[in-house]
C-alpha cells in the first residue's frame, strides 16, 4: 500500500493520478473505511478532513438546490415576459411594463448568480477529491503507525507464548512426576499393609483434603 506514495514528491503527499486511478470511493461514506476506527482512535488531522468533506459536500448541495430554484425563478419571469408582451405594448399598459422590467432585473441577477452557481460547482468537486486524498494520507499513516505497533506486540506476545508454552511443559511434567511417585507409594504400602490398613491411614491424613 505504501506504493500509493509518490517518491517524487514530498513524503507527506500522494499521487493524485493514483485517486482517479483506483476509483478510490468517498471515505467518509465507507463502511470499511469507518470500520477502521473501531479500534483506532482518529487523530485531531483526520477529523479536521472529515469535517472539510462535509462542509464542501454540504455546501454543493446547497449550490444544487441553489441553481434549481434560480432556474425555476428565472422560467417564471421568461413565462411572465411573454405573457405581458402584448399587454405592455400592445395595450400601452404601464403597470406590466413596470412588471416585465421587474422581471427582466431578475433574470439579469439569475444569470449572473447561476455563472457564479456553476463556477463554484466546477470547483468543489475538485476540493472534495483533495480533501478525500488528504483524508486517504493521514488514514494511512495512522494504520500503518497502528499495525507497525501491533505487530511488534504480536513478536513480544509470541515470546511470552514461548516462555509460557516452557513453563507449561515444566508444570506438566512436575505434576506427573509428583502424581506417579504418589502412585508408586500408595502402591507399595497397599501391598505392605493390605486394603484396610490404608483405608484407615487415608480417613486420617487425607479426610479433609478433599
Amino acid at each position: 500500500m505504501w506504493n500509493i506514495f509518490n517518491r517524487n514528491k514530498k513524503a507527506h503527499e500522494l499521487d493524485i493520478k493514483v485517486l482517479f486511478k483506483n476509483d478510490i470511493s468517498l471515505l467518509i461514506l465507507d463502511e470499511r473505511w469507518n470500520g477502521l476506527f473501531n479500534n483506532i482512535v482518529k487523530t485531531s488531522s483526520i477529523l479536521d478532513s472529515e469535517i472539510k468533506i462535509k462542509e464542501l459536500l454540504k455546501e454543493q448541495s446547497r449550490l444544487i438546490t441553489e441553481s434549481k430554484e434560480i432556474a425555476a425563478k428565472k422560467k417564471e419571469c421568461l413565462d411572465n415576459i411573454i405573457k405581458l408582451t402584448t399587454e405592455a405594448f400592445g395595450n400601452n399598459n404601464q403597470e406590466a411594463q413596470t412588471t416585465m422590467q421587474e422581471c427582466e432585473r431578475t433574470i439579469l441577477g439569475t444569470n449572473n448568480r447561476t455563472i457564479k452557481i456553476e463556477e463554484r460547482l466546477s470547483v468543489v468537486p475538485k476540493e472534495i477529491r483533495q480533501a478525500n486524498l488528504e483524508l486517504l494520507e493521514q488514514t494511512v499513516k495512522l494504520v500503518y503507525f497502528s499495525i507497525r505497533g501491533n505487530q511488534q506486540k504480536v513478536v513480544e506476545l509470541d515470546k511470552e507464548i514461548v516462555q509460557a508454552k516452557e513453563q507449561l511443559k515444566k508444570l506438566i511434567d512436575e505434576r506427573g512426576l509428583l502424581a506417579q511417585d504418589d502412585t508408586d507409594t500408595y502402591s507399595y504400602f497397599h501391598d505392605l499393609l493390605g486394603g484396610d490398613e490404608l483405608q484407615k491411614l487415608d480417613e486420617v491424613y487425607f479426610k479433609n483434603t478433599k
